[in-house]
């Protein structure tokens, strides 16, 4: 390379050919070391492209155009040669780089360069004038002896020449300008009618483009080829010919394809070529590099110059890959004076190359440009690519749409178009608003002319025709990924709204299944639905047909999408109403834009408007003229129609999709008829099962889609279902994958659903499972912080089904959220599927036990959990697969057991006779507790006659067990062996005569059995027992009472015999025994049925004649459990089902201390019991189940039970009969009496939730009775989930001695209106005639033996739902009335509709509302007590009483919410009507875990009435006053007064270091009391260790840093009240104006009210101890506009009011506005202490040096040596060590400053200790930490007995009661305590 002449290039270029320039240009610096710097000229549009950031300097231009005043013409700014000029100045440049294009072969620029000193690189000034006309080059062209084309021989200046010129040449002729190139101002005219239009339109097309229009004509060759020279040449005379590209494939004289060498020509006529355009180029003196041009006729094998370009062209890189040369380094090196030396380079291989454009080749080629979202081009073997621009820049509309170059190399052709066409398919190209030439390039190489080289420069312009109403290749993959793109786009607003809807609290999806979308392509308008059904799966219908799809995305423009089994790869883009797809690189656009309107294809300029409002027009009429990128384009009509709008003007510059016209399309006139419609391939269309094991595979997957909430619609699940079942049914039961897709179904469901539960689960805390996943979708991008961890595993698991993994925020996750919501759309349908599944798997138990894995189990348990109380059937069937499964193969091992022993027993007893051994083998065969009828009548077919004997002789005692039996005889008669029993029975003698038999000997079994009994001549009764064996299975239930009683009938059995008993088994299945029994009735034998299946003997110990007033069918009659369904003959509406069970084993499972624990043998009877009543409740629908079930337990040995031990095993088992509607259990059992034993009945009953109750009964002698109009209205409001508020009073007054119950022993009086006054009336339950109930209940405890006596006020909804008038009302305030003389609490279970609505009240029972709230504001505000317990919806009037009663900072009473309970003020329904915000029902809208809890406004949760009210005696027994009692009384403790509280144990706790309470006070373990602490275990250890306390609010959000208790202190019950002294986490959203978590040792707005409410609730009635930790209250901008100072002035107010004893004790610190609220001064009652080493003051040490006494702190600072130090070095320092030193004073002055800010603190903690307090009076007391405990229960009893003494006004004695442990005498340990 020659030394470079020069040493700062501008590049007056851009993009491509720029950074073609730089990459020599790097080259070069890297071969040679050249210094040369480029400098980029570059323009707005280009401010950010890569070869501005990658160019040494860089020059802006400005705008991208400019106009010129010579001709007022708007060029590119490159052509401004007064910009050109200031910028070459600027920039000082001494040399010019000019590429191809723009000024490149413009010599008014080489002039420029000249006139600058600046070394243009090309040709010279006047070469370029000479050659660049192309007539002047013609003319050189033929004075050097090459030849041309027939021609005008000079420049054509009128109309009228031309056609001179054209009739001399001859048609077709070929019009070109003059000046420039690039294709442009040339025209083909094949005949006189289009010369006019074609000569104007190439003088106009010139002067725009070139500034020149002179134009020349010639002859056009037809059939040519475009082939042309690469010339290189020196300034020393040489010229190189280098190669010859052949650039035939051309659009519009636009080069598209180029190639070297040319296939077509042969050696000798490339030779003749090269050399030809070298003496061109001599002839003119070309220096540089230039491309002479010609066209070649291949029939006439003659070449014609064209014209000689004086620049390098474009397609330059297939001679330099196909020589080796880079010709743009070459360039540089002639310039600077370089020499070519040696021969010119040989062309070697093939090399092609394609222009990709950002243009549309359906749109006439017109310019595409846009925004690059995806630019990614080919790489591998043979591929070079030159571009200039990058992913993510923009294709600029000002300049040329070429945005790369791919070039390809090979061996031969063949190789190069093959390599050509990989990296055309690899590449991939995304422009928003504009397109690409990538798939036209893929079709042309695919051609086989071009395959063949069989084609001419017009081959394009004449095969290709615009394919915009054409259907391609893969149209329908096309319309399947743009209706996926606008499914996505519309989930995509779906999630937002849904997730917006979240974060309010109330998540709401919409209910459309799938999207509709319109999509028009190819002139054909389609119907698309788009439907996912996986997370990758698509089902797509397209008018009508549907298909599946799998769409993989690989970014957000790439994808592969499975259609039809075959694998397409996708490029696409969506730009607003168009989608641009790419299927296997073919272009399909497809538009939902509304119909009509025409939109601009490209940035453009409107060059003229052909049409006007109003004005008809049709398909393909061109509406408007616009020019992009100096190319003029039409823009047609889509349609017919009527021009409705002309959106734009002339001249006005216009982007991609600016409307142009509106047209108002006729009908139909969309579609073009001729257009072919894309339809999907029918093997999309039909299902690619071949096996039925395939398609039941398939089915079950498409059943996890829908349990997953995907778009599967209920008609596809209902035909799905149905299909499975049939299919499900041809595989065999153990079909292991079957088996696993089934897993998957029920495991994915249990998980999805178990996100929705609305009650609270072990796992997840305090709230419910819904409220914890709601709180997590408040704030999602906080990954759950602060929930329950396992709430949040819960989560994962659902989340998993939808293959995500992490809760870190995602749109997979995003998406999955979506979809768990959705799946509740049709959780009815979905749950019904499930329960097929799991119904499928309870069939085939007994085959695939194997499956019985912990896995399994695991599945099952999840399934049970999450339906619980939402799908009772699906619970029901769920529990019973699981008892199937795992519990009966366990019961079933026990009774194999049994079997076993039963089998040696026998044995023993045939084989000896007498002796210890076989008498216990017979009393044990006797007493076995297992059913042995099938057993024995096996036996008897197989033993000897001894055995036989033994056999029978068992049996008889067996069955006859009940009657005494004297002895068995055993005679023949005949073969045959006859055992009799004799036994008396009611005075009279019976006797029981047995034999055995096969089925088929029946009648001559009979006959023996009948010959014996007529030998029994004392026989009053006798009954004839045959035990039969039959051949068949399953026995012929139907055929065999008809073949009894012909053999009946045959054999003539009379009197005495009065009834005969016929069992059936079979010898291989003998577990199961049919019986039949025939009773003699007026001399014939009539069947019994209902003893079919069961023993007569069974059935007279069961007691079933009790049934006789039902109608019954008997549904199960097996293994000692006898299930009916009956319903009453009187009234059919009176449906029920009866279990009968026979227990013969009462073993007792006890525990250390010898109480039982578990009656194994029992329980297991009555789980199978109950197993059969869930297994036909889960047939019935949750309307239709049964409500008033009975289970009877016939328990055979005599029991050792107390009815106490009864009461704690029946509460164990209630559980497990949650759901099933049982009434209650009757256990018919022999209880010790005295000496002796008596037999009794004991009714078990759980009526009203988990209450459990006892009753003892004598036997009864009457038949159960059809339900009573009382027992109607209860199981009435069973179904409807409520209770009977007369079956909540019998459960709240057991009686004593007789019943064991949950509650002590009680009375009820009711109370009613008797002229206007409410009294005592003596009448049956249920006789109430308003909607509410009242009374007066007392129950009697040992705390309080002369009964705990409240008014109680029950809502009655059965009665109207307990709507509210005048009569209720009146009897209401009554009510509050009675308990206000008494002064006794009111007990109130709400359930109300609220006001009555009816034609005949009005405003008026508004008003007697009205005055029911006066009345209760008027009795709390008098230190009533009301407690509410909310049992149903309370609506309304009725839940404006409960606030009034419970919610206000001066009530005391409690609100308790139930499970099915719910507060509101209007109900779901009338909320949705109104048209206000509602929510799924009415517990969203005020139920116990969403609102009244979270809220703070119930104090307590109860699952159910029971529990709440056990919390509700729970709260009397510390809160209940006897009436002249002025304190709740105490109860005994065995705790120590003054037992130390340091060793109790402190929890383990992320971030709290300790171990025992006393480290929390320790001065070493705790300097300074600044570390976290658990408050909760503070008061654990200081309350009596014999309670358990009663927390309030447990569950009230954003408070939960205050604790409050109800609790015993020495016996003593009080509120005791602490502050939580560690952080807790915030739930939820969390304001950026607030605190992250809450603070310990804080009070924050709603704590604050939380704790003012517990003093004011405790004020009058008992005392109240505070252990504080407090620094203060929170004063963020959160907390102060949440009321922060309203609710910390509500304590102080509250303390100021609070009437008995108060002690506050300082356990850590004690500051600020806390201070302040609890101060002693601000009540006389409150006694003040603190801890030892507790601080308190105004403000803490820390923040008190930190901004009161900053001045203090650098005081000490700057006086310390340390910093006096540095200061003085730094003083005297040189200014090069100042920099240094002021950094080490600054470092040294920071360190100092906090060690004396430390020491400030320290101080002033000093200072302000507790000491200093108690000195000033502000603290009575300092205590250590061992005698926390004495000094509370002593401060507290100071203060009850000032009370009282006030109160009596005289000294009193110590209150009753309290610790043992202490005497009155004994001094109290605070005595000896300065204070």
């Amino acid at each position: 390379m020659h030394k470079l002449a020069f040493h700062r290039l501008a590049i007056v270029n851009r993009g491509e050919p720029a950074i073609r320039l730089l990459h020599a240009l790097r080259e070069l610096r890297a071969e040679s070391g050249t210094d040369l710097s480029a400098i980029a000229l570059y323009t707005e549009p280009d401010s950010r492209s890569a070869f501005v950031q990658q160019a040494d300097e860089r020059y802006f231009l400005g705008s991208a155009t400019f106009v010129d005043p010579r001709d007022g013409h708007r060029k590119s700014k490159y052509l401004d040669y007064d910009a050109l000029e200031r910028a070459l100045r600027a920039t000082r440049a001494d040399a010019a780089w000019v590429g191809w294009g723009f000024v490149a072969e413009h010599p008014e620029f080489a002039d420029l360069c000249a006139k600058l000193g600046i070394v243009f690189i090309g040709p010279s000034a006047q070469v370029m004038r000479r050659l660049g006309d192309k007539i002047a080059a013609k003319i050189i062209a033929e004075n050097s002896r090459v030849p041309v084309a027939p021609w005008s021989g000079g420049p054509v200046a009128t109309v009228e020449e031309a056609r001179t010129h054209a009739q001399r040449l001859g048609y077709p002729i070929m019009i070109k300008a003059s000046a420039g190139g690039g294709g442009r101002g040339i025209r083909g005219v094949l005949d006189d009618s289009t010369l006019a239009q074609a000569f104007e339109s190439a003088r106009s097309e010139a002067l725009k483009a070139f500034g020149d229009a002179t134009v020349f004509i010639e002859k056009r060759v037809q059939g040519a080829r475009h082939v042309e020279v690469q010339i290189i040449a020196d300034s020393y005379g040489t010229t190189w010919a280098v190669g010859v590209r052949d650039c035939t494939l051309q659009r519009r004289n636009q080069k598209v394809v180029e190639e070297a060498p040319s296939p077509i020509l042969d050696a000798a006529i490339d030779a003749q070529l090269r050399a030809a355009a070298v003496r061109l180029a001599n002839g003119a003196d070309y220096r540089n590099a230039g491309t002479v041009e010609f066209l070649f006729d291949p029939g006439s094998r003659q070449f014609y110059f064209m014209e000689m370009n004086t620049r390098l062209q474009v397609e330059h890189p297939v001679t330099e890959v196909t020589t080796g040369l880079d010709l743009v380094k070459l360039q540089l090196h002639l310039a600077s004076g370089g020499r070519l030396e040696g021969e010119p380079p040989t062309t070697v291989g093939h090399a092609i190359e394609v222009r990709l454009n950002a243009e549309d080749p359906d749109n006439g080629f017109a310019p595409a440009p846009g925004h690059i979202e995806l630019f990614r081009m080919p790489s591998g073997p043979g591929i070079r690519v030159d571009t200039g621009v990058r992913e993510g820049d923009d294709v600029a509309s000002e300049f040329d749409s070429m945005i790369a170059k791919i070039i390809a190399h090979g061996r031969d052709r063949n190789e190069a178009i093959s390599r050509l066409r990989r990296a055309l398919f690899d590449s991939a190209v995304v422009i928003r608003s504009g397109s690409s030439n990538k798939a036209f390039l893929l079709e042309l190489l695919e051609h086989p002319d071009v395959a063949q080289h069989d084609y001419d420069i017009g081959w394009i312009d004449r095969t290709h025709v615009p394919r915009a109403n054409e259907p391609r290749a893969f149209g329908h993959v096309a319309l399947i990924h743009a209706a996926i793109d606008v499914y996505e786009e519309a989930m995509r607003h779906a999630r937002a709204r849904f997730l917006a809807a979240a974060a309010r609290g109330r998540p709401s999806v919409d209910a459309d299944v799938g999207h509709p979308v319109e999509l028009r392509t190819a002139g054909q308008t389609y119907s698309v639905n788009v439907r996912r059904v996986g997370s990758s799966s698509f089902r797509v219908e397209i008018d009508g047909s549907c298909t599946e799809v799998q769409l993989d995305r690989r970014g957000p423009f790439e994808a592969w999408l499975t259609c039809c089994g075959r694998r397409h790869r996708i490029v696409a883009v969506v730009d607003g109403l168009r989608h641009l797809v790419e299927v296997d690189g073919v272009p399909h656009r497809i538009s939902r834009d509304e119909g009509g309107v025409v939109r601009a294809p490209s940035p453009a300029v409107t060059l003229a408007i052909h049409c006007e409002v109003g004005e008809e027009v049709h398909q393909g009429d061109r509406l408007i003229v616009l020019e992009a990128m100096k190319m003029e384009m039409g823009v047609v009509a889509p349609c017919h129609g009527r021009i409705r709008e002309v959106c734009v003007m002339e001249n006005v510059q216009v982007l991609p999709g600016t409307p142009l016209v509106i047209i108002e399309p006729t009908t139909d006139s969309f579609i073009d008829s001729s257009a072919q419609k894309i339809t999907l391939p029918i093997d999309a269309m039909t299902s690619h099962d071949t096996e039925p094991h395939e398609a039941c595979y398939r089915l079950l997957t498409e059943l996890r889609r829908a349990v997953q909430g995907f778009d599967i619609t209920d008609e596809e699940l209902q035909t799905n279902a149905s299909q499975r079942s049939q299919l499900c049914a041809t595989l065999p039961p153990d079909d292991e994958t079957m088996w696993r897709l089934e897993n998957e179904v029920l495991r994915t469901y249990a998980d999805v659903t178990w996100l929705f539960r609305r009650d609270a689960d072990h796992q997840t805390g305090p709230l419910s499972v819904q409220e914890s996943f709601r709180t997590y979708l408040r704030a999602v991008e906080g990954a759950g912080q602060g929930l329950p961890q396992g709430f949040l595993s819960g989560l994962r698991a659902a989340l998993a089904h939808y293959d995500v993994e992490s809760l870190d925020r995602s749109v997979e996750l995003e998406e999955a959220l979506l979809a768990l919501h959705k799946s509740q759309r049709r959780a009815e349908v979905v749950a019904g599927q499930v329960f097929r599944v799991l119904e499928r798997k309870m069939q085939h138990t007994d085959n695939i036990q194997y499956f019985a894995t912990s896995s399994f189990r695991a599945i099952l348990d999840k399934l049970i959990d999450a339906t619980l109380g939402r799908d009772l059937a699906l619970n029901d069937l769920a529990r019973e697969v699981r008892y199937h499964f795992f519990d009966r193969p366990f019961f079933e091992t026990g009774r194999n057991e049994i079997h076993k022993r039963v089998e040696r027993d026998f044995a023993v007893v045939c084989e000896k006779q007498g002796g210890p051994a076989w008498h216990e083998a017979m009393r044990a065969l006797i007493a076995c507790p297992l059913p042995l009828m099938g057993y024995f009548t096996c036996a008897l077919m197989q033993a000897d006659d001894h055995g036989r004997d033994l056999a029978l002789s068992i049996m008889l005692r067996r069955l006859y067990r009940i009657r005494h039996i004297d002895d068995v005889e055993v005679r023949s008669v005949g073969e045959r062996r006859v055992a009799i029993a004799a036994y008396h029975h009611q005075g009279r003698r019976c006797y029981a005569i047995a034999t055995h038999t096969y089925c088929g000997e029946l009648k001559e079994a009979l006959a023996a059995a009948s010959l014996v009994a007529q030998t029994l001549v004392d026989a009053r009764e006798i009954s004839i027992e045959l035990l039969t064996v039959s051949e068949d299975y399953p026995v012929d239930l139907g055929r065999a009472p008809s073949r009894i009683r012909k053999a009946l009938d045959a054999v003539g059995v009379s009197a005495p015999v009065n009834r005969v008993v016929v069992a059936a088994t079979h010898p291989e299945h003998w577990r199961t025994i049919h019986y039949f029994t025939f009773e003699a009735k007026d001399g014939v034998y009539v069947e019994h049925e209902l003893h079919r299946g069961i023993h007569p003997m069974l059935a007279e110990r069961l007691e079933l004649w009790r049934l006789r007033n039902f109608q019954t069918r008997q549904l199960r009659a097996r293994d000692d459990i006898y299930l009916f369904h009956a319903v009453a003959r009187d009234n059919p509406k009176d449906e029920r089902l009866f279990a009968f069970v026979e227990v013969r084993d009462l073993s007792a499972v006890r525990d250390a201390s010898g109480q039982i624990v578990q009656l194994p043998h029992l329980e297991r009877m009555y789980t199978e019991a109950l197993a059969g009543i869930r297994d036909f409740q889960s047939r019935r629908s949750a309307r239709d189940r049964l409500h008033w079930n009975r289970i009877v337990l016939y328990i055979w040995p005599d029991a050792g039970l107390s009815l106490r031990d009864l009461a704690r095993v029946s509460r164990r088992l209630a559980p497990l009969a949650k759901n099933l509607g049982l009434e209650k259990a009757v256990v018919r059992v022999r209880l010790p009496h005295q000496d002796t034993v008596r037999e009794a009945v004991i009714h078990i009953s759980n009526r009203v939730g988990t209450g459990m109750h006892l009753r003892i009964d004598g036997l009864s002698d009457q038949p159960i009775r059809s339900l009573s109009a009382y027992a109607q209205k209860v199981v009435r409001l069973r179904r409807l989930g409520l209770v009977y508020p007369y079956e909540i009073i019998r459960m709240l007054t057991p009686t004593q001695g007789t019943e064991e119950a949950d509650f002590p022993p009680g009375e009820f009086i009711e109370y009613d209106l008797i002229q206007d006054h409410l009294v005592a009336v003596s009448r049956p339950p249920g006789r109430n005639n308003a909607n509410v109930v009242i009374g007066v209940i007392t129950n009697t405890t040992a705390k309080h033996p002369e009964g705990m006596k409240r008014v109680i006020i029950l809502g009655d909804p059965s009665r109207e739902m307990g709507a509210l008038a005048e009569p209720e009302c009146n009897r209401i305030i009554q009510a509050l009335d009675l308990a206000e003389r008494w002064n006794v609490p009111v007990e109130w279970f709400a359930v109300s509709s609220g006001a009555k609505i009816s034609m005949d009240v009005g405003t008026e029972g508004l008003d007697w509302v009205a005055r029911v709230l006066r009345r209760i504001v008027e009795f709390t505000q008098a230190g009533g007590e009301i407690n509410v317990i909310v049992t149903g919806v309370n609506v309304g009037g009725q839940s404006y009483w409960n606030a009034e009663a419970t919610m206000l900072m001066h009530t005391r009473g409690i609100l308790v919410m139930t499970e099915q309970g719910s507060m509101v003020l209007t109900g779901k329904r009338a909320l949705e009507y109104s048209g206000g915000v509602s929510a799924d029902d009415n517990a969203g809208i005020g139920g116990a875990q969403s609102i009244m809890e979270p809220n703070g406004q119930a104090q307590y949760f109860a699952t159910d009435i029971a529990q709440a009210c056990q919390i509700l005696f729970r709260h009397y027994d510390y809160t209940y006053v006897v009436a002249g009692e002025q304190v709740p009384r105490r109860r005994d403790t065995t705790d120590p007064a003054d037992r130390d509280i340091s060793q109790a144990t402190h929890p383990t706790i992320d971030g709290v270091p300790f171990q025992t309470i006393g480290e929390v006070f320790s001065m070493t373990c705790n300097p300074g009391r600044k570390k976290p602490f658990d408050i909760r275990a503070v008061m654990r250890a200081v309350i009596d260790s014999d309670d358990e306390p009663l927390e309030r609010w447990a569950r009230m959000r954003n408070a939960e840093n205050a604790v409050v208790w109800d609790t015993y202190l020495g016996g003593i019950p009080l509120c005791l009240i602490g502050i939580e002294s560690r952080p807790l986490p915030r739930l939820g959203f969390v304001p950026g104006d607030g605190p992250e978590t809450w603070t310990g040792g804080t009070l924050f707005p709603l704590s604050s009210k939380k704790v003012a409410r517990a003093i004011n609730a405790a004020s009058h009635n008992r005392p109240v101890v505070v252990l504080a930790n407090l620094s203060g209250f929170d004063g963020s901008p959160e907390s102060m506009r949440k009321w922060q100072l309203e609710y910390g002035a509500q304590i102080g107010r509250a303390v100021v009011n609070f009437e008995g004893p108060i002690v506050f004790c300082v356990i850590s610190r004690y500051h600020g506005g806390a201070y302040v609220v609890f101060s002693k001064t601000l009540n006389d009652r409150m006694e003040v202490a603190a801890l030892e080493g507790s601080h308190a003051s105004v403000i803490g040490g820390a923040p008190a040096a930190a901004v009161v006494f900053p001045a203090e702190v650098k005081t000490r600072t700057l006086a310390d040596e340390r910093v006096r130090a540095v200061q003085e070095l730094l003083s005297n320092a040189s200014p090069q060590d100042r920099m240094r030193l002021r950094a080490q004073f600054e470092e040294t002055y920071r360190k100092v400053y906090a060690e004396k800010q430390g020491l400030v603190a320290t101080a002033f903690d000093a200072v302000h200790c507790v000491e200093r307090a108690r000195e000033v009076g502000s603290i009575q007391h300092i205590i250590p930490t061992a005698h926390l405990r004495a000094f509370l229960i002593e401060a507290v009893e100071r203060g009850l007995r000032r009370e009282i003494t006030q109160a009596v006004d005289e000294p009193s004695a110590p209150i009753n009661g309290g610790a043992k442990n202490r005497s009155k005498e004994e001094p109290a340990v605070f005595d000896q305590i300065q204070d």
